[in-house]
């Protein structure tokens, strides 16, 4: 049988073609060396806002490889919806994407999810919260500890126009944080400058809460995460003249029963070592039991060894309460034993 030069030819120009393709298109190796990697992406504004319908905006840098994206959207940070997974082409530069979404509400979370072969990366969490009279609701940033069951107030400022006679309410997640913010609070009214307070006497585990207007479409302040800790007493008695005394006290809530208990020296700290001037030393531990209903205890037999100032330190387990310490006692050391701290 008899090949022809031009049958030849066309088997050599294909497998030239198929040489070219495979150097066109990077391997998974190639591509990380043209510095391909999981796409780059930044959650943008909600625009074209229509009732409860808007536009999801964001950017998205594919990395030299072939990427899709999609949008997470919801009440709280579970999100719980979902916008039509897009593809986007192969490319190196950031690309302004975006998706129309019904059944956006003021203070509904989202963000932008982007995946090639390299990975997936996620778009930081942004809430909706136009502010379209220019109005702002300041609070304080920081995290704060309060004690289960003690009141405490939440203080702020409405800022911008028409500030004065503004009535606002207070909202709560509680921990983990997953559900839907509900009104905890009766209505509270602004002054002629714009402050507010509300008077919380009812939190009973860490929560993150928030402030918003009562208006048609409510202004949100930004979300305050208030850890509770356990509320301890802590008390002291002599045993007879051997030097060991019964350190005892009582925990709230009563949910707490294995917690860990720590017995602490306070202990000064000499200047230029640390910022506080205080550190505190565990020197014997026990575990929380059951008492009531109500509270949980604690109490163990020790023989004091350093005489000083102390504290007790109940350590839950983590989740929606924090650790408590309570109010310093001083203790002297044993005959016989050590008498500084």
């Amino acid at each position: 049988m008899r090949i022809s030069k031009n049958t030849t030819r066309g088997a050599t120009v294909g497998a030239m073609l198929l040489v070219l393709l495979a150097l066109a298109v990077p391997t998974g190796a190639q591509a990380a060396a043209l510095g391909a990697g999981p796409p780059r992406v930044t959650t943008g504004t909600v625009t074209h806002v229509h009732g409860t319908s808007g536009l999801l905006q964001a950017t998205v840098n594919p990395r030299g490889l072939e990427t899709t994206y999609f949008f997470q959207y919801g009440p709280t940070l579970a999100y719980g919806s979902l916008t039509p997974t897009t593809a986007l082409p192969t490319g190196t530069t950031a690309v302004k994407v975006g998706q129309t979404i019904s059944g956006l509400l003021v203070g509904f979370h989202y963000r932008v999810v982007a995946t090639n072969s390299a990975g997936q990366t996620l778009g930081r969490d942004r809430v909706f919260a136009p502010h379209a009279s220019g109005n702002k609701i300041e609070v304080p940033k920081e995290a704060r500890v309060d004690v289960y069951g003690s009141p405490f107030l939440i203080s702020g400022r409405l800022t911008g126009l028409n500030v004065g006679g503004r009535q606002l309410v207070l909202q709560s997640s509680p921990f983990p944080f997953l559900e839907p913010f509900v009104t905890v609070s009766a209505p509270a009214t602004t002054n002629s400058l714009g402050a507010f307070s509300f008077r919380v006497t009812n939190l009973f585990q860490s929560a993150q809460l928030r402030i918003a207007t009562l208006d048609p479409r409510p202004i949100f302040s930004a979300v305050m995460t208030e850890h509770v800790a356990v509320k301890v007493s802590f008390r002291v008695r002599k045993i007879g003249s051997s030097g060991l005394v019964r350190v005892y006290g009582t925990v709230k809530p009563a949910s707490v029963v294995g917690a860990l208990v720590r017995l602490q020296l306070a202990k000064a700290v000499r200047p230029g070592k640390s910022e506080k001037g205080t550190h505190f030393a565990t020197q014997f531990t026990t575990r929380v039991k059951r008492a009531t209903s109500t509270f949980s205890r604690f109490s163990t037999i020790v023989k004091v060894r350093r005489s000083g100032n102390y504290r007790v330190l109940v350590e839950p387990k983590p989740g929606p309460l924090a650790p408590g310490s309570s109010p310093h006692l001083p203790l002297k050391a044993a005959p016989g034993s050590t008498k500084k701290g």
